[in-house]
């Protein structure tokens, strides 16, 4: 007789097998992986991206940035630890560097009107259920505003604001604010852990 049970996260999958009266356990783990692109590879966001790399949640890890140099770089030492894409194109549009398959998208930029110009580019490009998780400078107006537009789309936004410097982001020990619905917190907590020292949940 041959019964399955799975947990509430559907990550760990446990079956008996009865042979005559003698019962088996076997615990088979099976671990969640994702596609992560981080959008902006500047001190914050570079470090931020490496801490990402030492993660056993991401599978494949992409970074773009309107610097060639940075992308460049992110992408070797990716590749180098087995996360990278198949390869790295030679343009630098943010659509050659997320799309359907991507889980999600970290956004770490200067302001608010770079987010803008970003998103309004992710919205045409993302699935359902992926997420858009954004570690900038925005007002809570424009945070509001861009959830609703994503929300449309049934595409997940968490508003997560870091402090703690370069150096902290490139050990993953920053502190992070995370506010969303629990569920996309939920989501991203494994890229939250990987980043961040402290994490906060903004209500």
């Amino acid at each position: 007789q041959y019964l399955p049970k799975t947990d509430e996260l559907g990550t760990c999958y446990r079956a008996v097998f009865y042979i005559g009266y003698c019962p088996l356990l076997l615990l088979i783990t099976t671990e969640t992986t994702m596609k992560v692109t981080v959008i902006g590879l500047g001190a914050m966001g570079g470090g931020m991206a490496r801490s990402l790399i030492r993660s056993n949640t991401i599978s494949e890890l992409s970074g773009f940035d309107l610097s060639t140099q940075l992308v460049q770089s992110f992408y070797d030492e990716a590749h180098a630890a087995g996360k990278s894409t198949p390869s790295l194109s030679s343009v630098l549009t943010v659509e050659n560097f997320v799309d359907e398959t991507t889980d999600v998208v970290l956004i770490v930029l200067v302001n608010e009107a770079q987010c803008q110009s970003v998103c309004d580019k992710l919205l045409s490009i993302m699935r359902e259920g992926s997420c858009v998780v954004v570690s900038s400078t925005v007002s809570a107006a424009w945070s509001k505003s861009a959830e609703a537009k994503f929300s449309e789309r049934n595409i997940q936004f968490c508003d997560c604001p870091i402090s703690g410097g370069s150096v902290r982001a490139l050990n993953g020990e920053i502190t992070i604010m995370a506010s969303g619905e629990p569920k996309s917190l939920e989501y991203i907590d494994p890229i939250l852990q990987a980043m961040g020292k402290e994490i906060h949940v903004i209500q």
